[in-house]
């Protein structure tokens, strides 16, 4: 009997004409705090490494950019518009919004729940992605290490003396920092210390999290 004719197969090309160009790796959804910077940031190096649009998509929060906003909007898009996803990632800083810790814990319990299934009924994994004080933590990392609490003015002070002309909600700040790249894994590894579960102090960023997938995907896309 002919391959075309086995079962999963017919179920896999039925998967793709539902979802179009999918690539045969993990699709991931990232809803962002931001509204531009955060997306921008993801997708230019989805384009960069000529990932699928369909496999990686970044979004905004369409509840709002309160941390517990961000999950429920990550876990209503899944669950209400569509499953293609095999890991979802909530973008968010500390500022000063509250039940900041709690948006983390309930997006850890909605992972541990496994019952959020994709379109293939495989668990969805479920991210928490914090950043404190803010994104822009992240950026300045490529250019040296942060080991005492910063305030976000400072964060900005300190940025826009490696990046002069830093605005949020450009793109062009993975081109800028990409060659860095390492340099800014090391050195967010250095203050992961600093998180304890549900617990994020000051300084903290899991966006390292994120592009590291996100690398992780380029060199499968590749093979």
């Amino acid at each position: 009997m002919g391959r075309d004719n086995q079962p999963k197969d017919r179920q896999r090309q039925k998967i793709e004409r539902k979802t179009g160009q999918r690539e045969p790796y993990d699709r991931l959804l990232i809803v962002c705090e931001g509204e531009k910077t955060e997306p921008n940031y993801f997708n230019e190096i989805r384009k960069e490494h000529k990932l699928s649009s369909t496999n990686v998509l970044a979004i905004p929060s369409r509840y709002g950019t309160q941390p517990m906003k961000v999950v429920k909007n990550a876990y209503d898009y899944c669950k209400k518009d569509n499953n293609n996803w095999e890991k979802i990632f909530c973008v968010f800083d500390r500022d000063n919004h509250p039940k900041f810790t709690d948006a983390i814990k309930k997006a850890m319990a909605i992972d541990k729940d496994k019952k959020l299934k994709n379109d293939q009924g495989e668990e969805i994994r479920f991210y928490a992605i914090p950043s404190n004080p803010c994104f822009e933590l992240w950026l300045l990392l490529h250019f040296m290490g942060i080991a005492t609490e910063i305030s976000r003015p400072d964060v900005y002070k300190k940025l826009k003396k490696h990046m002069p002309g830093y605005d949020k909600g450009e793109e062009g700040h993975f081109v800028e920092t990409k060659e860095l790249l390492e340099t800014a894994y090391k050195n967010a590894d250095m203050i992961s210390q600093n998180r304890n579960g549900s617990q994020v102090t000051n300084p903290y960023t899991a966006i390292d999290e994120v592009v590291k997938t996100l690398m992780e995907l380029a060199k499968q896309s590749k093979r």
